[in-house]
């Protein structure tokens, strides 16, 4: 009786092996989407953080309960996604740093794809100039209001020693006026800001002899559109 139980065990778990190792018939992806989101009215590249930043929210039609994928926009303000399934999508660009929106009904074929979308941006950091002016980053700038309704929260400039600097990745910077706060939000007008980061008091940062990046973000206080994430000014490299 024992070793009947035990041929039976045996037939089992083979049978469970051989139906795990069965291959699917299912293609695997067949197309790459890629391209840039650009200031309605500008025509710049509109930057995002590489981390919690603005994205593209794919719904692949012809699922019953489709999964919602996310296509994440590099902070340069371009995306690239080489593993994907040719279909007809709902791309829905919420919770970012400009005006949401959905289209719908998107054919992406197999193959190679190309689309810019144009966004109106909450904020537009214009006239930038980020200079090393002695033991100090000066950065200096003005602000744009996407649309009449937009305020300001925060601006501050963000140091790092990669490109990817941003709200989520940069260093933990000390001093009197490398970032302000505004609570409550005030008016977007055409008030020229400077901000600096002493790289005495920070000289821990800032000890080694190579290239830094740094960017100036500006955070809007926008009523009614979900997640709101900073602004930027193209970034800038100094080598220190």
């Amino acid at each position: 009786m024992k070793t009947l139980i035990n041929k039976l065990i045996l037939v089992s778990f083979f049978g469970f092996v051989m139906s795990s190792c069965v291959i699917d018939n299912y293609d695997g992806p067949d197309a790459s989407f890629h391209g840039a989101i650009i200031d309605d009215v500008t025509g710049e590249l509109v930057g995002t953080d590489i981390i919690n930043g603005s994205a593209i929210r794919a719904i692949e039609h012809g699922f019953d309960n489709p999964q919602t994928q996310t296509w994440n926009i590099q902070n340069t303000g371009e995306f690239r996604n080489d593993m994907v399934f040719s279909a007809t999508y709902d791309l829905e660009f919420i919770n970012g740093n400009f005006y949401p929106f959905t289209v719908e009904n998107f054919e992406i074929s197999s193959g190679d794809n190309q689309h810019n979308f144009e966004v109106t941006p909450y904020i537009r950091v214009q006239n930038a100039n980020i200079n090393h002016v002695g033991n100090e980053i000066v950065a200096t700038f003005s602000l744009e209001a996407g649309n009449p309704e937009v305020r300001l929260s925060a601006i501050r400039l963000y140091a790092f020693t990669d490109m990817h600097v941003g709200s989520q990745i940069n260093f933990s910077t000390s001093g009197d006026n490398f970032s302000q706060s505004f609570s409550p939000s005030i008016e977007i007008d055409d008030t020229v800001y400077t901000l600096t980061i002493d790289l005495g008091e920070n000289s821990n940062h800032f000890q080694y002899s190579r290239n830094y990046y740094f960017r100036i973000g500006a955070l809007a206080d926008v009523s009614g559109v979900g997640t709101v994430r900073y602004n930027y000014a193209p970034l800038e490299v100094i080598e220190l």
